[in-house]
């Protein structure tokens, strides 16, 4: 697991995935119905934050947890834009070397689209 030197783990995220070619929103998208685009990813940063390794009493490193989440207007199939996003994320996570816990959450229908999501720890200090 690496560990970053920086505490803002909303900058990491974006660093990670500002260039994957799929639109990304920092905490919500917020398109009008109109203009929401067929896939995109939200990044969530410090869902919880705790003290993580301890040096003589004191946090000497923190952990982060974080979401990203990839919405997709599909039905989720293996051989849809869906699959292939969702290996696009994970390749990046894992090339970060980021320890994470993914979770298909299917197809919402209010949405009309397919979800995954992951929830990522940072460790930072």
């Amino acid at each position: 697991m690496k560990i970053y030197d920086t505490a803002d783990t909303m900058a990491i995220l974006w660093e990670l995935f500002k260039d994957i070619g799929i639109p990304v929103y920092k905490q919500a998208m917020d398109e009008d119905k109109n203009s929401t685009p067929q896939t995109y990813i939200i990044i969530r940063s410090n869902i919880t934050d705790g003290a993580s390794v301890f040096g003589d009493g004191e946090p000497q490193l923190r952990n982060s947890n974080c979401d990203i989440i990839l919405v997709a207007q599909s039905a989720g199939r293996s051989d849809s834009a869906f699959a292939v996003n969702c290996a696009k994320i994970k390749g990046l996570l894992d090339g970060a070397k980021l320890s994470y816990t993914g979770y298909n959450l299917g197809y919402n229908d209010s949405l009309k689209a397919s979800e995954y999501s992951w929830s990522v720890k940072i460790l930072y200090g």
